[in-house]
C-alpha cells in the first residue's frame, strides 16, 4: 500500500509535537547533549600565539617591512579567526537528544529538527589504527614544539612564542584525541537528510543506558 504523502506528513507532525519545540523547555537531567573535544580551539589559540610571535620579530627587524613579511602572519591570523569561528559556533549550534515514549527527540541549534526510533541511532566506532596513528603524531610534535618553544620564550621571545602557540595547538589536538576515545562514544544520529556522527560522554550514555 502506498502511503500518501499528506498523510506521512501529518504522522511526522503529530509525533514531533510530543516533544517540545525548543530545547530550553527540557530539563537539562532529561537530555543527551552532544559534547565536544577542543581542537579547533587549541588550534585557534595556537595561531594567536604565532601571530603574537611573528609580530616581536616584525618589530624588532632592522630593515623596511615587505609583503612576504606579512605572509605568515595573515596565515596566523586566518587559522585563528576560522578554527576560532568554527569552535564557537558548533557549540552554540551542538545536538541534543531527548527519549520519550519509545521516540527519540532530535534537537539542533536548540530546535527540534527531526523524530527518530532509537533503533536508528547506531554506535561508531572508532579505528584503532587511526587512534595511533593520530597519538603519534601528534605526541611527536607536542613534544619537539613544547621543548622547542618553551625555553626560548624569555631569551628570544618572537621564535619562542611560534613555537609554543604549535605546541599548544599540536597538545590541544594530542589531548583530544585521547579524551574523545577514552571519555565519550560515538554515534549515529539520523538527519533529514542522512545522518551525522555525535560525541557523547560516557557519563550521559551510562545514565541512558545506551
Amino acid at each position: 500500500m502506498v502511503m500518501h504523502p499528506g498523510y506521512a506528513q501529518q504522522q511526522q507532525q503529530q509525533q514531533q509535537h510530543a516533544f517540545p519545540p525548543t530545547i530550553d523547555a527540557v530539563p537539562a537531567e532529561a537530555r543527551l547533549t552532544e559534547t565536544f573535544a577542543f581542537i579547533p580551539g587549541s588550534l585557534a589559540i595556537g595561531g594567536i600565539l604565532g601571530l603574537i610571535g611573528l609580530a616581536v620579530n616584525l618589530a624588532s627587524q632592522q630593515t623596511p617591512l615587505t609583503v612576504e613579511d606579512l605572509y605568515l602572519p595573515a596565515g596566523c591570523l586566518a587559522v585563528a579567526l576560522l578554527f576560532g569561528a568554527w569552535e564557537i559556533g558548533r557549540r552554540l549550534r551542538r545536538t541534543a537528544v531527548v527519549f520519550h515514549g519509545g521516540k527519540i527527540g532530535i534537537y539542533r541549534s536548540g530546535r527540534l529538527t527531526d523524530v527518530a526510533y532509537p533503533g536508528q541511532i547506531s554506535i561508531y566506532q572508532m579505528h584503532i589504527a587511526n587512534t595511533i596513528r593520530e597519538l603519534m603524531v601528534f605526541g611527536v610534535l607536542t613534544l619537539g614544539t613544547l621543548a622547542g618553544g618553551a625555553p626560548t620564550v624569555t631569551s628570544n621571545a618572537g621564535p619562542g612564542l611560534i613555537l609554543l602557540g604549535a605546541g599548544i595547538g599540536s597538545a590541544g589536538a594530542f589531548v583530544s584525541s585521547i579524551y574523545a576515545r577514552l571519555a565519550c562514544r560515538h554515534f549515529l544520529v539520523p538527519r533529514s537528510q542522512g545522518s551525522e556522527q555525535v560525541m557523547f560522554t560516557r557519563g550521559q550514555c551510562e545514565r541512558f543506558r545506551i
